[in-house]
Parts: structure tokens; sequence; C-alpha cells
């Protein structure tokens, strides 16, 4: 009986954050390739200027999806750039800001991929810190990530 309690109150608490299409992998760093690039179609078709970004500047190599209002592309090859989309509110335009080259807090958080020339993590082996955290100057103010895993990401906001 205790056994079916734990069960049901650990899927109740699991429910809450991502129980919606839009905030299935919100706090994620995805594989714009695969399971992000479902994400990457959904935000190109809900932010004009996120398309229009990636339209000209091409796929990214990973998406990482913040707060409703935040969501960042990843680019390693070539350019090595995050480019950080913030709304004002969840369905609002965005404003873009870019870090370049890549932060080693960033790339260390990114799935190790076989492709030359792409990081995987090293905080293990360089006894860096566990979280890894990066900042990004918006209008008005800056936005802070810091993610403990790929899969356990947060974005702050403000002045």
């Amino acid at each position: 009986m205790r056994a079916l309690f734990l069960i049901v109150l650990a899927a109740g608490v699991a429910g809450g954050l991502r129980s919606t299409p839009r905030t299935r992998y919100q706090g994620m760093m995805l594989n714009a390739r695969t399971l992000g690039a479902e994400e990457l179609r959904g935000e190109t078709a809900r932010d004009p200027t996120l398309q229009r970004y990636v339209e000209q500047h091409g796929r990214p190599d990973f998406i990482y999806l913040g707060q409703p209002t935040d969501v960042e592309l990843i680019y390693v090859r070539p350019d090595s750039r995050l480019v950080h989309f913030h709304r004002s509110e969840p369905d609002a335009p965005s404003t873009t800001s870019e870090l370049s080259p890549l932060p080693l807090e960033v790339t260390n958080m990114l799935e190790t991929d076989l492709r030359p020339g792409t990081a995987g993590d090293i905080r293990e082996r360089s006894g860096l810190p566990l979280a890894s955290c990066w900042t990004v100057e918006i209008r008005g103010g800056k936005c802070r990530t810091c993610c403990k895993t790929r899969s356990a990401c947060s974005t702050d906001c403000g002045k």
C-alpha cells in the first residue's frame, strides 16, 4: 500500500511541470536534429523573429527551451554562437541577443556529438563545478541560465 502511494505521489508531482505540449521540454537542452526538431518547428511557427533568424542563419545544432518567454538556439559549427530570444510575454514577438564564441559553460551542457569538433561534457574530468551558468544581455536587463544537467535547466530574466 505504501509503495502504491509513493508511485501515485511521484506521478502527481512529475505531471505538473511538463504536462502540456508547450511545456513538455521546458528547461531542457535538445539536439535540434533529433528530439528538438519538432520543438524548433513549433517555436519558428510561434515567433516570426525566431523564424526569420533560422531562415537567414540555418538550422541550429541545439535548442534550449527556457521559460515560455525565452528560447536559446545554439550553433556549434562553424559559428560557435548562442542566440537568446526573449519575449515580453509568451506570444509576443521576441528580441535577440548573441553570445559568441560559445562559453565553456554552454558547451559543457551539449550532448556529445560524434561529428568532428563538437565538445562533450568535461566538468567531471576538469574539476569544474557541476552546475553550468551563463548570462545574456537583453534589452532592459539580463537573462541568466543555469543547468545541472541537459534536462534540468532554468532561466531567470530581470534587470
